[in-house]
């Protein structure tokens, strides 16, 4: 696709250069029934579990849910069967781990609490920014990142969930998280967009509405559609992404600081 830069906004490409993205993974590499771990019987579970689920990860994408077998990840993981399931008791709860790994990198055992992105530090970066347009910038960017991780597990999963019901609450979860990270965005960019001195702009959604465009726009469908079956770069998306957001967020305005 041809792209056209507006030199006055941020640069994309330099922004989503490897030794400059945003860290939108978890500090922690494990969480234990809330606890970090530390002996070494269960520093050897979480790499067992890391194994499994890189391994799971490429099937799943790759073959779909019901295609993909417990015996043929154990092969490519290199481990027994016994041992997938030790570790993840039935397949959906094997899906979920993959899921959890590519959203901020932190082993959690089976039947853990979804992980809350408010909390992970790109997110926390993106809020306290106190130019909104750059705010905005940031949410996308931390975006793209996660995308370029999940979304092609968020397709499996929400295909699968149609027949598994474990699944399609995962799926309500993960949706429900996504859309509280950009309730909190929305709200502190409406606030901070100035209202133009013109008519010439339909006004602005309210704070649902907007939230829902933004849900739309830095979904997984989205992503999957464009990047993954239209061929569009990372970079490309990001760009529209931004793009398509600044138009309909706040059309017509000037956007301020918080500060």
């Amino acid at each position: 696709m041809t792209e056209h830069r507006d030199p006055s906004a941020p640069q994309l490409d330099d922004a989503l250069a490897p030794h400059e993205r945003l860290d939108t993974r978890s500090t922690a590499s494990t969480v234990v029934r809330g606890r970090p771990a530390s002996d070494g019987r269960t520093r050897r579970a979480i790499a067992t579990r890391a194994r499994l689920t890189t391994a799971a990860r490429t099937l799943f994408v790759r073959d779909g849910y019901a295609s993909t077998t417990v015996a043929a990840v154990a092969r490519a993981a290199g481990v027994a069967e016994q041992t997938v399931y030790y570790s993840y008791p039935t397949k959906a709860e094997l899906l979920v781990g993959c899921l959890d790994h590519a959203v901020d990198g932190t082993d959690r055992v089976p039947g853990h609490a979804p992980a809350d992105l408010t909390g992970l530090a790109w997110v926390r970066t993106a809020l306290e920014e106190p130019d909104a347009s750059q705010r905005l910038f940031l949410h996308v960017r931390g975006f793209a990142d996660l995308m370029s991780r999940a979304a092609p597990l968020l397709d499996v999963l929400r295909l699968a969930g149609a027949g598994e019901a474990s699944l399609a609450q995962a799926w309500e979860q993960d949706e429900s998280r996504r859309r509280a990270v950009h309730e909190a965005l929305v709200e502190t960019y409406l606030r901070d967009a100035v209202p133009a001195q013109t008519t010439e702009h339909p006004p602005a959604p309210g704070p649902e509405g907007a939230t829902d465009v933004v849900g739309l726009v830095l979904g997984p469908e989205t992503w999957n559609a464009l990047v993954g079956r239209a061929g569009w770069s990372r970079l490309a998306w990001a760009r529209w992404a931004h793009r398509s957001l600044l138009a309909e967020l706040a059309p017509g305005t000037v956007l301020g600081s918080s500060t």
